[in-house]
């Protein structure tokens, strides 16, 4: 594929330098070609190194201590003070008899309590000059859980379940978008909190909330989606609602749109131009200039963030990494010919699922590192990874994906039904500098597995039920794949469970599991809780 035209400078704001190399580093693989010297605006060479350690200061998690002066010794002003009042309790045994001793003793005494205390503790109760390493954790002992509460689909969704957000967690509820509301339930109780009705029906919302605040897109008229609301989920009210309209007020189709808030500015992107709006009030905003059509973006904790653009319709795709603060790019990294991006699993370290242009199926896993160079390309494309959840465009629906540091835990695909009526698999640990499977297990045997969360250090994975037997969750050695069952569902609602977690994803939650519907229902119960 020829590398698009360029395109003019949007703007006057001067762009930092990016990474334009996409080749492997020295461990070699795949390499891409270099684009020519006419990119599209926005995208420079690449940059320096960037340290963001102060000239003279210790690197990150060094402990702070005086020069010369080695790790978990006392510093020289504390040793001078120690010195002096050892001096003091010898002197104390010269002439003067044992009232002076007793009174010097007492004083070095003194000043020891005074230089312990001062100095953490270091001289009286831990001679390394830190906190002791906690001690690694065993496995937790297993608990057979309770149900706490069932929440079933709201009235107004009765005749028709068919629609469900990912889950928001705020201020003690668990808020969820339905066709036809936003409604939060009390994670103890399963109460509803409060519920705004959604004027139409809704058709997508933003995966993750920023201040509390979350954007609906529905439509007045069935599958319209042409109207976006923000609405206030620490308060429980909505704030604001806008026809999504271009830059000529001509109104569009959102159904399959990207959804995500940053900086208090919601961005609605498409296969258009993206629509931005303040989230706050909903007053129109101008789209980043990034020198191409940003297509999506993921954003996480407040400080990281990973942004897709395209140029032209059906031109080179981008990933970028922005500062979530300033909007300015870190690095941009060019994806390979033929490859188009489908999903984000991971912002840091960034771990991007694409695809081929013309196939909906993903392809590979890409791995960048912390400059934006292309590190590992895993191939997917031929199995054994179940990719069903993660849904094209829509970038942070993997949810069966859990990154944590240099490891990538994903569940295997098996299409062959059990006679319990469930399809046996496994969890695989892939090495993301080394792209390969470090461990695979199977835990139980033929029952389907997916993993959830990091929970202590450790990763959650949940077995499926069967029609017979609840569910469990089990607590995973990350180095090993090592198991033990941290929570054993109540087989009484085993039915229910079922139903739901054939068709619903799941979230671990404040100590609490959470089996959340994702697709259309037969059963009233959307959502379940467990502790």
């Amino acid at each position: 594929m020829t590398q698009p035209p360029p395109l003019p400078p949007q703007g006057g704001q001067q762009r930092p330098p990016q990474v334009w190399d996409t080749r492997i580093d020295q461990r070699g693989g795949p390499s891409a070609p270099q684009p020519p010297a006419g990119g599209p605006a926005g995208f420079g060479p690449a940059p320096q190194p960037f340290d963001a350690t102060p000239a003279g200061a210790a690197p990150a998690g060094a402990p702070a201590t005086a020069p010369g002066t080695a790790p978990g010794s006392p510093s020289p002003a504390a040793s001078a003070t120690a010195d002096a009042a050892t001096v003091g309790m010898a002197q104390g045994t010269g002439t003067g008899g044992g009232k002076k001793r007793r009174t010097a003793m007492i004083l070095g005494l003194g000043l020891l309590l005074v230089i312990g205390l001062g100095t953490g503790g270091w001289l009286l109760w831990d001679r390394s000059g830190n906190d002791p390493a906690p001690k690694p954790k065993g496995p937790p002992q297993a608990v057979d859980a309770k149900l706490d509460w069932m929440a079933p689909t709201p009235d107004v969704d009765k005749e028709k379940s068919d629609r469900f957000s990912t889950p928001w967690f705020s201020r003690g509820n668990v808020v969820l978008r339905t066709r036809k509301t936003v409604t939060a339930y009390n994670t103890e109780t399963g109460k509803p909190s409060w519920s705004i009705p959604v004027p139409g029906f809704t058709c997508t919302s933003s995966s993750r909330q920023e201040g509390g605040i979350v954007a609906v897109v529905y439509g007045k008229e069935e599958f319209a989606c042409d109207m976006v609301m923000a609405v206030d989920i620490e308060h429980g009210r909505a704030l604001w609602d806008r026809e999504l309209t271009d830059s000529k007020g001509r109104k569009d189709n959102f159904d399959t749109g990207n959804l995500s808030l940053a900086r208090g500015v919601l961005t609605v992107a498409d296969v258009l131009e993206p629509r931005v709006y303040a989230a706050s009030n909903g007053d129109r905003r101008k789209p980043n200039e990034y020198g191409c059509r940003e297509t999506g973006t993921v954003v996480k904790n407040d400080s990281e963030q990973l942004t897709t653009a395209q140029c032209q319709l059906f031109g080179r795709y981008f990933v970028m990494n922005v500062d979530p603060r300033t909007g300015v790019e870190k690095w941009t990294w060019k994806v390979l010919d033929g490859l188009k991006v489908q999903n984000v699993l991971s912002v840091n370290p960034a771990v991007i699922l694409v695809a081929r242009e013309n196939d909906t199926s993903p392809s590979d896993i890409v791995v960048l590192d912390d400059k934006g160079r292309l590190k590992q390309l895993i191939s997917v494309s031929s199995g054994p990874y179940d990719f069903e959840d993660c849904r094209p465009r829509l970038l942070d629906s993997c949810h069966r994906a859990v990154v944590d540091g240099n490891t990538l835990y994903l569940p295997t695909d098996n299409d062959k039904k059990t006679t319990d009526g469930v399809y046996a698999n496994t969890v695989v640990a892939i090495d993301l500098d080394t792209g390969k499977p470090r461990w695979t297990a199977g835990f139980d045997g033929n029952r389907d597995y997916r993993p959830v969360a990091m929970h202590d250090g450790r990763l959650l994975v949940y077995q499926d039920p069967t029609r017979d037997e609840s569910g469990k969750l089990y607590s995973v050695d990350p180095a090993t794949g090592k198991s033990t069952v941290f929570m054993r569902l109540p087989q009484e609602s085993v039915a229910q469970e079922f139903t739901l977690a054939r068709r619903g994803t799941t979230y671990f939650h404040d100590g609490r599991f959470f089996v959340v519907a994702e697709e259309g229902l037969t059963d009233r119960t959307m959502m379940m809780a467990f502790h």
